[in-house]
């Protein structure tokens, strides 16, 4: 419960009016939306012709799914008793468009493999983008009345929201066994409700009688066709991840015990030669695999 400043009463505001199912939903929105990032960030790391489009989709797919969507539709827990809360969609939709640039440049300035620089350059990108994002969702909430925030709390859940997203992008870069990558998933689900909730708190509601209405739309109206449209669209990343031409990953494996793999038998491919960095291994063609059937076997050694 979080206090709300009344005129001559104090009320309270409930986050979990709808059950604190609504807790994992978000935390399952969030991971399937990492999740199927990850996998266009893959694709994006080993291709060089199609790299744009790659972190465009994992843009949309994490910055849209992952975190826009999955705090967006925590909004629906959000009530104060006896109130009316309307919210503001033109707010709520620019928001969207600031959380999917935010990762998509911060996936840019990251690069294929992790540097000091440009993960310090991502995590300010991602720092900027995701304050706007918080900031425009909740300038959203309209109440008779008047909505403020707290500042520091509001610096928290940035603070919270770029070290999250920073941490998984070391994770993605410098480590590629299972674990890691589940470890990277789990924690940017856990981060974005951490993210949402402390962001809520920062809200302070004062009801004034006396003001008009709040305006505004209600916000189930918005979210529930947001969220059915949002999984829908990540069949579009799925497929094109499923259909992806299988290519050799430029950068340096490391192995669970920290150590880049040079040896193939360990997982590690070595360091590539010069001239193929980012070059698909070549495939023999049909015409070429039927010749080396017919050739004739070798006589045994008599």
């Amino acid at each position: 419960m979080v206090e709300v400043l009344a005129a001559e009463t104090v009320e309270t505001v409930d986050l979990f009016t709808m059950g604190y199912w609504l807790t994992l939903l978000t935390f399952g929105v969030s991971a399937v939306g990492m999740f199927v990032g990850l996998a266009c960030a893959v694709n994006g790391r080993r291709s060089v012709r199609f790299r744009p489009v790659w972190i465009a989709a994992a843009a949309v797919s994490i910055g849209g799914i992952g975190v826009w969507l999955a705090s967006t539709v925590s909004l629906l827990g959000v009530s104060i008793p006896g109130r009316i809360l309307r919210y503001d969609i033109s707010d709520l939709t620019l928001s969207l468009v600031f959380s999917v640039a935010a990762v998509f440049l911060g996936l840019l300035l990251a690069g294929r493999e992790f540097q000091v620089k440009r993960m310090v350059n991502a995590a300010g990108a991602l720092g900027v983008g995701f304050g706007i994002m918080l900031w425009l969702q909740l300038a959203s909430v309209e109440i008779q009345g008047s909505v403020s925030v707290t500042p520091w709390l509001f610096v928290i859940a940035i603070v919270i929201a770029v070290t999250a997203s920073s941490l998984c992008v070391f994770l993605f870069q410098r480590f590629r066994f299972p674990a890691a990558r589940v470890g990277s998933i789990a924690m940017f689900g856990a981060g974005v409700a951490v993210f949402y909730f402390t962001g809520i708190a920062a809200l302070e509601f004062r009801f004034d009688p006396d003001a008009e209405l709040a305006q505004g739309m209600e916000l189930f109206g918005y979210a529930f066709p947001m969220f059915a449209v949002g999984l829908l669209a990540l069949a579009v990343p799925i497929t094109a991840v499923l259909v992806a031409p299988d290519r050799p990953d430029p950068t340096p494996r490391v192995s669970p015990t920290g150590t880049a793999g040079g040896d193939p038998a360990a997982g590690g491919g070595g360091a590539p030669k010069p001239g193929e960095q980012g070059r698909p291994a070549a495939r023999p063609n049909a015409a070429a695999a039927l010749a080396q059937r017919a050739q004739p076997l070798p006589e045994p050694a008599r």
